[in-house]
C-alpha cells in the first residue's frame, strides 16, 4: 500500500483532496443558487404534504417504511452514482448524497403514503405501479429537462423497474415484520 507524505494511505488523501474541491466548487457553483433554492423547497414541500397525509395513528409502522425505503434507495442511489450510471449537477448538501431532496424526501414520501393508502396486494401493486411511473417517465425527465438530474448509463424504465421492486420488497419485509410481531 502507497502512503502519502502525511503517513495517510493514497486513497485517503485523494478523497481528502476530492471532497474539499467538492465543497469548494459547492460553495462557488450550486449553494443558494435558483437551482438550489428550488431542492431545498421540495424538500421542505415534501416533509409539509406528508406530514399532513400521514395517518399519525400508524406512525410508526409509515415512519418504517420510509425509513427502509430511504435506506434502500440511497445505497441505489450511491452505487449508481459510483459505477457512473447517473450524475446530479446541482448538490443540496456537498458532502451528502447529491439530491437528496428527492431521495430522502420524494420517492420514501410518496410510497409511504401508498403503502398508508393501499393496503391490499392487489391495490398496493397496482398504485405503486402508477407511483413508479410517475417518478420515472414524468420526474425523472422533467429533473434531466431542468438539469437537476443527468441519466449518462442509464434508462428511465430501469428506474421504473428498480423503484416497483424496492416498493416490493419493503412492503413483503414489513408484513414479514407485523406478521412476527403479531405472534410473539
Amino acid at each position: 500500500m502507497l502512503l502519502a507524505v502525511t503517513g495517510m494511505p493514497l486513497e485517503s488523501e485523494m478523497q481528502k483532496l476530492l471532497t474539499s474541491t467538492h465543497i469548494e466548487n459547492w460553495l462557488r457553483e450550486d449553494a443558494f443558487q435558483l437551482k438550489w433554492w428550488f431542492l431545498l423547497s421540495l424538500s421542505i414541500l415534501a416533509v409539509i404534504c406528508w406530514w399532513k397525509l400521514l395517518d399519525k395513528t400508524r406512525l410508526p409502522e409509515i415512519t418504517l417504511y420510509a425509513v427502509l425505503t430511504t435506506i434502500i434507495i440511497m445505497g441505489i442511489d450511491e452505487y449508481g452514482a459510483e459505477l457512473i450510471l447517473w450524475d446530479y449537477p446541482i448538490y443540496l448538501f456537498p458532502i451528502f448524497p447529491a439530491i437528496a431532496a428527492i431521495n430522502l424526501a420524494l420517492f420514501p414520501m410518496i410510497f409511504s403514503l401508498v403503502y398508508q393508502h393501499f393496503t391490499t396486494w392487489r391495490s398496493y401493486i397496482r398504485a405503486s405501479l402508477m407511483s413508479a411511473a410517475l417518478l420515472s417517465f414524468i420526474i425523472e425527465p422533467s429533473l434531466s429537462y431542468g438539469n437537476f438530474y443527468q441519466l449518462i448509463n442509464w434508462k428511465y424504465y430501469y428506474s421504473f423497474l428498480l423503484y416497483i421492486a424496492v416498493a416490493l420488497l419493503i412492503k413483503g419485509l414489513l408484513v414479514k415484520v407485523y406478521a412476527l410481531a403479531g405472534k410473539a
